[in-house]
């Protein structure tokens, strides 16, 4: 099918789209544009049809005509879909939804709104996204839906700050900041009013930086006024120079003139001396003052020849001055510059890793979550860097009675930077498939080795990055506790007695190839654990019992670590934190941190339920 949207049509759709039509002749247009969309309907051009469509919705809408304005978005929507034109599709749901929002109805401009969020995905398009998850945002604030509201601005302020978005990531920030106040979260309102507050005195900073980039101008140019001064006090210099030597030469022919009258008297003498010996005394004395005229001229001559090589001395002196000058001054302003440039670059890295930073702890479940679920435990979550590939994961499975309890400890591949794009796919996708139903533990694990590969395409690219999963159900009213993991353990203490299920030997993520070329096979197995008596338990990533440190500088080891456990599982879980950090740093001493580390614990008692 042709593509409506070729130069010219797409010159008349950007001009009508801005412009609008005028008031006048709405009738005749609204007619004109009908007869239009049936030809375009008998010739299975669906892309024209969605453009006529959405036309004369917009006709409707400034009528207030709203019944015949929802009727033409929508076939602008259907025809759009049939066309394969996205951009209209995403266009007429988006005014379907402001259309429902003006007439009060919220559900229906939900509805509308996801379904432009939807189309706004799949073409990829970063900011048309981010718009969709504030508009649908917006309608559950609306419905009184807040929680909902919340998880779609906190993606919109992810890609936000991805496309360097400034007012958008504020109104992110203000929404976030109002429904967490609405919600009774005054720690989190707080939290997003402070990224606002930063926001605006980033704003401030950039303007400042500009302002004392001018004053260094000005001081630039004040440098350049006083080397132009020097260089004009060296021009009068060097002229001055030029007129002594002037004086010089001209002193020279006045010698050379003298020398030629010499010459003539002693001509003059000679004839003399034949006429008369009483002059002999005074042509000699005139050789006597001969000689002595010479010795002057040589005299003269040697303090020119001075003068000159003094003379060449110092212009060659100012010329080296000046280029040095001219060298320290240029060799200054590129090295003032590269040092500025260099902490710009600083600082906005440390402030996009911070930004991170943040992000990932209100991902991060809160603790007062966890003392809703489990309020018996602790977790040790130290990052290597500013951000970590390590994550936890607590979330509840609604059943008729108590809640089940989905507990995770995840390492991803790698760390910093590259691990927390990791962990941000891992938690994303742990939550979309408990929301999605998935209630065994080792279903959970296998649809999220799928999801994985899907989101990194690893079938197409080969890729192998992905994370080592221990996770838990705890199901409170059966008393036992469901576990399945990838690679990562169980540890759990009973009776006195140290216990470890091991997790299966492959990863979430990677490829693993059956015997049949292009089949994906990667299973994990449920193990069951009977809560019939005090139990402790503890999940962990491998960074703990891999930290070097020691006397010899080795790692920890696994089986020191858990010794350990085992010695302070009846503790208070409060202390139990502490004496794994006293202990860490205690071994760790002068050595970095090798990687991220993530220890959880966790005590349950059935025994105690009435």
């Amino acid at each position: 099918m042709r593509n409506f949207f070729n130069a010219p049509n797409l010159f008349l759709i950007c001009f009508m789209l801005i412009t609008g039509i005028p008031s006048q002749g709405q009738d005749a247009k609204v007619q004109e544009f009908q007869k239009q969309l049936e030809t375009a309907l008998e010739n299975h051009n669906y892309g024209k049809a969605s453009f006529l469509s959405y036309e004369i919705a917009k006709i409707f809408v400034s009528r207030n005509d709203v019944s015949n304005a929802i009727k033409y978005f929508s076939q602008s929507a259907s025809y759009g879909n049939k066309g394969e034109e996205p951009m209209l599709v995403y266009l007429a749901y988006q005014r379907l939804g402001v259309t429902y929002m003006d007439r009060k109805n919220n559900s229906k401009a939900l509805h509308s709104f996801q379904k432009a969020l939807k189309v706004a995905r799949e073409m990829g398009k970063k900011e048309f996204i981010s718009d969709g998850l504030i508009d649908v945002a917006v309608n559950y604030a609306l419905l009184n839906r807040h929680k909902r509201s919340i998880g779609h601005l906190e993606e919109a302020l992810a890609l936000a700050i991805q496309i360097e978005n400034e007012p958008m990531e504020r109104t992110c920030c203000e929404l976030l900041a109002e429904y967490h106040q609405l919600l009774g979260n005054d720690h989190k309102a707080v939290e997003y009013t402070a990224m606002i507050d930063k926001i605006n005195d980033q704003k401030i900073s950039e303007q400042k930086s500009g302002e004392q980039l001018k004053e260094l101008a000005e001081k630039v140019e004040e440098a350049d006024a006083e080397i132009d001064k020097t260089n004009s006090l060296l021009n009068r210099q060097s002229q001055e120079l030029r007129r002594a030597e002037d004086n010089l030469l001209a002193v020279k022919y006045s010698l050379e003139a003298t020398e030629g009258l010499l010459k003539s008297k002693e001509d003059s003498l000679s004839t003399a001396r034949e006429i008369s010996k009483n002059q002999r005394l005074q042509i000699d004395l005139l050789n006597k003052d001969k000689a002595i005229s010479e010795m002057q001229i040589k005299e003269q001559e040697a303090r020119l020849e001075h003068a000159a090589m003094v003379r060449n001395f110092i212009i060659l002196a100012v010329l080296l001055a000046g280029s040095l000058v001219f060298v320290l001054i240029a060799s200054y302003r590129k090295k003032i510059e590269a040092n500025k440039e260099i902490d710009r670059k600083n600082q906005k890295i440390n402030s996009s890793i911070n930004y991170a930073k943040r992000i990932q702890e209100a991902m991060l479940h809160t603790s007062d979550l966890r003392d809703d679920l489990i309020p018996d435990s602790f977790i040790l979550f130290r990052p290597r860097d500013t951000v970590s590939g390590d994550f936890y994961f607590i979330s509840e499975i609604k059943s008729w009675y108590d809640p089940d309890v989905v507990i995770a400890a995840v390492d991803c591949t790698g760390h910093g930077i590259p691990g927390a794009f990791m962990s941000m796919i891992g938690m994303n996708s742990l939550n979309q498939i408990i929301s999605q139903g998935e209630a065994h533990s080792d279903q959970i694990l296998t649809t999220l080795n799928k999801t994985v590969n899907a989101a990194l395409q690893q079938e197409a690219t080969g890729n192998k990055d992905g994370m080592d999963v221990a996770l838990c159900i705890y199901r409170k009213e059966k008393g036992i506790i469901e576990f399945s993991g990838a690679k990562n353990p169980l540890v759990y203490v009973q009776n006195n007695e140290l216990f470890q299920i091991k997790g299966d030997v492959h990863p979430i993520g990677g490829l693993r190839k059956s015997k049949k070329k292009g089949d994906l096979k990667k299973t994990f197995k449920k193990h069951i654990v009977q809560i019939d008596q005090p139990t402790m338990i503890y999940l962990f990533s491998d960074g703990y019992q891999d930290q070097f440190g020691g006397e010899e500088g080795a790692k920890f080891m696994s089986k020191r670590f858990k010794k350990l456990l085992l010695e302070i599982h009846q503790k208070p879980v409060s202390d139990q934190k502490r004496i794994l950090e006293e202990t860490l740093e205690a071994w760790k001493g002068q050595t970095k941190q090798t990687d991220d580390i993530l220890v959880m614990g966790i005590r349950l008692d059935n025994t105690m339920e009435t």
